[in-house]
């Protein structure tokens, strides 16, 4: 071989074993871009099945790796009926949040009803939608909206006691005894023993001034003294402490071992000075006034 053809194939040889060590140890970017991989794993690239090397040579060398960064997919699924009721429900209660920055309840409260009103769009028949979108007119004093959300409710599932005790406590709250009471009546109708309901009642019948009534519905469900000393709480919250005292000390002759009422009645013979605490055990027991 003469010289020049020696050094030709020396160098030739040289610079092809020199690009074969750069492929082996700096792998350079596919021409495809990333490639995807749904483990999040680095994509290998395949082996040729006769166990040689892509490369050539013998098969002891291992294929290269190329290290892919994998994005997950970003889901184009609307928001579940349920979901949009749960975020809505949050945007309702920070609404009426003390904390809440001043000036952003009522677009808390346009966000909160464009949620239920989408969810009931999505779902028609949605339990919780259409309970919170009654919830929602019923916490910003839109009444009729609110009875008819709840009534649409009902129309659809009329045997939902818990959801009938919750418009008669609506109506408690609304200052509305009439209408509270006339929910009660409805609720059980649907189950009659209910004892929380029937408490409720008796409360209710009593804020409307029915106190025979609410008197015969609170002995439904506790001893006579306890239900006189419940009523001396409501009378006595109302201003009308002799009637309270008379109630008490019935209560304290049908047991006059019921602590409650006894101390009750001590109380309210002492003098009351000005600092004193009108709800202090004038609401004792388990009277409490609808908010």
């Amino acid at each position: 071989m003469d010289g020049r053809k020696c050094l030709k194939w020396f160098t030739y040889g040289c610079v092809l074993a020199g690009a074969v060590g750069c492929n082996r140890n700096n792998v350079q970017p596919s021409p495809f871009g990333q490639m995807p991989n749904t483990n999040g794993a680095a994509a290998t690239l395949p082996t040729p099945s006769s166990g040689k090397s892509m490369w050539g040579g013998g098969g002891s060398s291992a294929a290269p790796t190329v290290p892919v960064e994998v994005t997950p997919a970003v889901s184009n699924k609307p928001a579940s009926a349920d979901a949009l009721v749960a975020i809505s429900d949050v945007r309702l209660d920070a609404a009426f949040d003390e904390k809440t920055v001043p000036g952003s309840k009522e677009g808390l409260l346009d966000l909160a009803r464009e949620g239920y009103q989408k969810a009931l769009k999505q779902e028609p028949k949605n339990k919780n939608a259409m309970l919170g979108i009654a919830r929602f007119y019923a916490k910003i004093g839109e009444k009729e909206r609110a009875i008819e959300a709840y009534k649409k409710y009902l129309t659809l599932y009329p045997n939902d006691a818990n959801v009938a005790h919750e418009i008669a406590i609506t109506h408690a709250r609304w200052k509305d005894w009439t209408g509270a009471c006339a929910w009660c009546d409805f609720t059980l109708k649907i189950d009659p023993e209910n004892r929380n309901v029937k408490k409720t009642n008796g409360f209710c019948l009593a804020r409307a001034g029915k106190w025979d009534e609410a008197f015969a519905m609170l002995c439904q469900i506790m001893p006579e003294a306890q239900a006189r000393h419940n009523l001396a709480g409501l009378l006595d919250h109302m201003g009308q402490a002799d009637a309270s005292k008379m109630q008490l000390q019935l209560a304290v002759k049908a047991d006059p071992n019921y602590a409650p009422a006894r101390d009750f009645l001590a109380e309210l013979d002492q003098p009351r000075t000005a600092t004193a605490d009108p709800n202090g055990l004038r609401q004792a027991g388990e009277f409490q006034p609808a908010p």
